[in-house]
């Protein structure tokens, strides 16, 4: 499958800072260079820029696709990079140091999506209604029907690792169905021509298929462990040697957060019109119904460490990155991986430094 995104077009963004000047001159500013992709969560970062939430930073912004972007922070062409739980995973057991260096948001609206003309499946919802709230027998079910169908995911994405853990659950294995790899862009077209029967992607594919009128069998809500963890990543040397730097992105990150939340209007319209620029349709209004719906976004260093560093948060750390390690080895993506789990989410340093 050829790779479709848009190299080379950089966007160089600078906070106004112009006013604020020392004796000798204008405030230096510290540059990182990010491989952004077009999704809505990672775009959040131009409402922070536009807030002038990052004082003292200018973002270098290279526009790409999601794997693109990884592609361009394991060849060290970026400082920072749209990254997952799952990539950092396959870049350490390749030998490449990174990690999650900046938490950013829990993603649990993979759906897979299917063409209820097509199939008569039922769903997770009327199976939960059938078996009284029964979460691992409605998985089951859910997924039995559908074993022989051609299912269509990017396999180094979060959403196949989720994907795994839900046939873990049902007693089902990827060898029961045809998976067919396809970049994210690639998996709404192959869906409505027919050529795959499910469909399991991000939040504008997603969008894009409900928008069609096609049915959700179920998405990542059903269990914590399917939940993926994503922000940006950074090579572990590069976040040593920028402590400070990356302790300022965090908290820049948060405040954007925090603004998004309690002015959803305008942050909202801000990352519209950059993922419109990026070639990707995600209306306001669509936003209202994702943001701490289809994924969740901690607003401050307080919710992050009940969220994810409490080991009974509702998206403990540790249980997803063993998960998706455990999964990877499983279905063969990687022979094995000797990295720590504590060194593929240096954002729990991060955060934790943090005032």
């Amino acid at each position: 499958m050829i790779k479709r995104w848009k190299k080379g077009v950089v966007a160089t963004l600078a906070l106004a800072l112009g006013s604020m000047l020392l004796a000798g001159g204008a405030v230096a500013q510290d540059k990182v260079r990010v491989g952004m992709s077009a999704f809505q969560d990672v775009n959040s970062l131009y409402v922070g820029i536009e807030q002038g939430f990052y004082p003292g930073i200018e973002f270098e912004i290279q526009r790409s696709s999601w794997q693109g972007a990884n592609e361009l922070l394991v060849a060290n062409q970026v400082d920072i990079a749209t990254s997952s739980d799952s990539d950092v995973t396959i870049h350490n057991a390749r030998g490449v140091e990174t990690t999650l260096a900046f938490p950013l948001y829990y993603f649990a609206g993979g759906g897979l999506m299917y063409d209820t003309e097509k199939h008569d499946w039922k769903s997770f919802d009327h199976f939960m209604e059938e078996t009284g709230g029964n979460i691992d027998e409605s998985i089951t079910k859910a997924l039995q029907q559908t074993v022989g169908a051609t299912v269509g995911v990017s396999a180094a994405a979060a959403e196949f690792s989720a994907f795994v853990e839900m046939l873990n659950i049902a007693g089902l294995t990827t060898e029961s169905y045809n998976i067919v790899e396809l970049v994210q862009e690639d998996l709404p077209p192959a869906l409505f021509s027919g050529s795959i029967d499910i469909m399991i992607a991000g939040i504008p594919q997603r969008l894009a298929a409900l928008r069609q009128g096609y049915g959700t069998l179920m998405d990542q809500t059903v269990v914590p462990s399917t939940v993926a963890q994503a922000g940006f990543a950074a090579h572990r040397s590069w976040v040593e040697e920028n402590f400070e730097l990356a302790k300022r992105i965090q908290q820049g990150i948060f405040k954007t957060l925090a603004f998004i939340e309690d002015n959803p209007e305008e942050g909202f319209a801000t990352i519209s019109a950059k993922l419109l620029e990026a070639g990707t349709e995600v209306s306001t209004e669509a936003l209202m119904g994702v943001w701490n719906t289809m994924e969740f976004f901690p607003r401050d260093k307080a919710t992050f460490e009940a969220w994810v560093v409490a080991e009974d948060g509702r998206f403990y750390w540790r249980d997803r990155f063993r998960t998706v390690r455990d999964n990877f080895i499983q279905e063969g993506r990687i022979d094995s991986m000797d990295t720590p789990l504590e060194d593929l989410h240096w954002g729990l340093r991060v955060v934790d430094a943090l005032q």
